[in-house]
């Protein structure tokens, strides 16, 4: 899929190959409506849903004043776990740097695998706070104006 497409133009895209968004587990009110279709693009890559709401502080929860849905992030694995390889698993990095490509229509702010996160703000930096991320992928949307 070439980078830096416009909202409208993934969401066609993606429609004409996959036809509707894939739901998350937790149901579609779980998760930004801004992050469905990033979200799809990586299930139909063959991850799995590893969660989007946690009723806990952070962007898996949500609201930050209520800590009620929707979210503002998911992780995405894969049956594998990816088989401890963080960046080297090359599905999950082509997965990351789709993302990234694409972060402005997406509603993307960070994506982090392994041990590297990639923020708007920073690019490609060294992710050294945790080694959970050698096993997911985690997306987090961006809070200002969507799409």
């Amino acid at each position: 899929m070439p980078s830096r497409l416009s909202y409208p133009e993934l969401l066609q895209r993606y429609r004409r190959k996959h036809g509707a968004l894939v739901e998350p587990r937790q149901g579609f009110a779980s998760l930004h409506p801004s992050l469905h279709l990033a979200y799809s693009l990586g299930r139909v890559r063959g991850f799995t849903d590893l969660g989007t709401y946690v009723p806990k502080p952070g962007d898996h929860g949500g609201s930050p004043s209520k800590r009620r849905p929707p979210a503002w992030a998911f992780d995405l694995g894969r049956k594998d776990r990816f088989l401890f390889k963080g960046w080297d698993y090359l599905k999950a990095r082509r997965l990351a740097l789709l993302y990234v490509a694409n972060y402005k229509a997406l509603n993307i702010e960070y994506v982090i695998l392994g041990r590297r996160i990639w923020s708007r703000s920073n690019g490609w930096q060294p992710f050294t706070r945790d080694s959970s991320h050698d096993f997911h992928v985690h997306v987090s949307g961006h809070h200002g104006e969507v799409w």
